[in-house]
């Protein structure tokens, strides 16, 4: 009976019965048995420490003890977590325990996810480059299993000693749940919470891990410290007046959970997305040109309802739509990393685009659109402007509901400059990115960041400030600064058009070394072929 559970169990996912059997050995379960309860025993230890210490009885002891000293967890007057500590006739103190077991309750709530995050990242960061150092990650991808089966297999059983450990504590979480007369609903939230979190967080190790990023410590200790800084956030302001669509996620607390819950779990299957395409194939871009649409869709309906108010609110607006374009600029940053062709794919393009003209008797029927907007080689201009248009799409409605005639067409400049700039980025990326050079990516990123820094820092240091030299700055990342304040839409219009000049010199340079490409490939494979 026990041969065919394991059986049924290898069938079911072998990967997974493969990471279980080779972590779950004897000295690792002990280890983590001891490890857990030992640190369990020195929590309750620490948590009784600071309990009152009991009221000494004999005859020379100041009465005005029993009124001076003060506890957390005293039953007598004070405020916040001071208060009196009251004594019975034997001495012993009255303990408020629902406040202590609701200490712990938190204790736990926080320490336990912590655990499974860093633990998890860490494990498997460091497995996925193990494996790949051995060769082994190759071998695996050419088993008859699927890729997201093998990628299961490696989010269920990598971390299966964590998960072990931190199961072990449950019951002590559940017993403070109790103690504390925390409801059902909120404990089982923690375990939602838990669970959405680790998905997220595992989907994101393992993308990094198959980028070519094999440094376990680097992840755990990014995972450490934007744990600490979401936890400050909340101890300094445990009331947070945070909206989303004007729903308040500080006062209801269901609509924070679902908010939560949903954030986690798109950011998790888009995450699982890219990982996936990544280990089928090591060459094709994170994510296809499909993909990034809907992505952007939800991302940007996302980010819209926190700055979404009813117009009496607020009486200038452009504020937000600056925050707004800050994030924006760093999810096309993403996306530009994530579509942007490799030297090859592209060389592969521009030959079977080559081919097709040849064969093709009209011009438009090779389908060129269609494959620029869909085809996973093409290059990816036209995505990152099908994306800015998904983008303009969801803010617009927002903007034309503002109050005064000129913060509209204020916030149109702005996305307008904002999109053809991102565009001339991309063009940028997409030329470097056809360079020969085996650093070609370094260049690339480098390349966009210096585009991005050097303007404003220049402009700065000449003390050519956006009220003295507003033109200059339009061609910048700064140009917000100058839009926010009143100025001409004839030199706004004056940018726009110098904006469209550098992004069609840029195109045109792609184009022609597209074409010069295609010709060359085309030329060697019929040379090859007739010898």
């Amino acid at each position: 009976m026990t041969f065919n559970w394991f059986d049924r169990f290898s069938d079911w996912n072998p990967q997974v019965f493969r990471e279980l059997k080779g972590r779950l050995r004897q000295r690792n379960v002990i280890l983590a048995i001891v490890g857990s309860l030992t640190t369990q025993l020195l929590v309750l230890m620490y948590f009784w420490s600071v309990l009152p210490a009991k009221r000494s009885t004999e005859p020379n002891t100041d009465a005005n003890d029993l009124y001076t000293k003060y506890n957390t967890y005293c039953t007598g007057k004070g405020s916040y977590r001071s208060f009196q500590c009251l004594y019975d006739a034997v001495g012993n103190p009255q303990v408020n325990w629902q406040n202590w077991w609701s200490d712990l309750f938190q204790t736990l709530s926080w320490a336990l996810p912590c655990v499974l995050l860093v633990a998890g990242v860490y494990l498997l960061i460091g497995d996925l480059g193990k494996e790949e150092r051995r060769g082994t990650l190759n071998f695996i991808r050419l088993s008859p299993q699927t890729s997201q089966s093998i990628l299961l297999g490696k989010l269920v059983g990598v971390p299966a000693i964590s998960y072990l450990a931190v199961s072990l504590a449950v019951p002590l979480h559940l017993m403070a749940a109790k103690g504390a007369s925390v409801s059902i609903v909120n404990t089982l939230s923690v375990y939602l919470l838990t669970t959405a979190a680790c998905a997220f967080v595992y989907s994101a190790a393992l993308l990094y891990a198959l980028m070519g990023g094999f440094q376990g410590w680097i992840g755990a200790i990014a995972i450490v410290m934007g744990y600490a800084s979401f936890f400050q956030v909340l101890l300094v302001s445990p009331d947070w007046q945070m909206q989303w669509f004007h729903l308040s996620i500080g006062h209801y607390y269901d609509f924070g959970l679902v908010l939560a819950l949903l954030t986690l779990g798109t950011g998790a299957y888009w995450l699982w997305q890219a990982a996936n395409r990544r280990f089928r194939n090591p060459n094709v871009t994170l994510l296809s040109k499909s993909q990034s649409y809907r992505m952007t869709l939800c991302f940007e309906i996302w980010l819209l309802g926190f700055v979404f108010r009813e117009m009496k609110a607020y009486d200038h607006p452009f504020g937000y739509l600056i925050a707004l374009g800050f994030f924006n600029l760093l999810w096309f940053a993403v996306l530009l990393a994530a579509l942007t062709p490799q030297r090859q794919m592209l060389l592969d393009w521009a030959r079977y685009r080559r081919e097709r003209v040849v064969s093709a008797k009209q011009f438009w029927s090779r389908s060129i659109v269609n494959d620029l907007l869909w085809g996973e080689k093409s290059p990816m201009l036209v995505a990152i402007a099908v994306n800015l248009l998904i983008a303009f799409a969801v803010v617009l409605p927002w903007m034309l509901t503002w109050g005064n005639a000129s913060d509209p067409l204020q916030g149109f400049a702005v996305i307008l400059l904002g999109a053809t700039y991102t565009l001339i980025c991309a063009a940028i990326a997409q030329l470097m990115m056809f360079m020969k050079s085996q650093k070609r990516a370094i260049w690339a990123a480098g390349t966009i960041a210096a585009v991005t820094v050097l303007p404003p820092f220049v402009l700065g240091v000449l003390q050519l400030y956006p009220d003295k030299a507003p033109l200059a700055w339009l061609f910048s990342v700064g140009a917000f600064s100058v839009l926010q304040s009143s100025i001409s839409m004839t030199t706004v219009f004056t940018a726009f058009l110098g904006h469209l000049g550098i992004l069609s010199l840029l195109s045109l340079r792609l184009t022609r070394q597209l074409q010069r490409a295609g010709a060359s490939e085309t030329k060697a494979l019929m040379a090859a072929s007739k010898a």
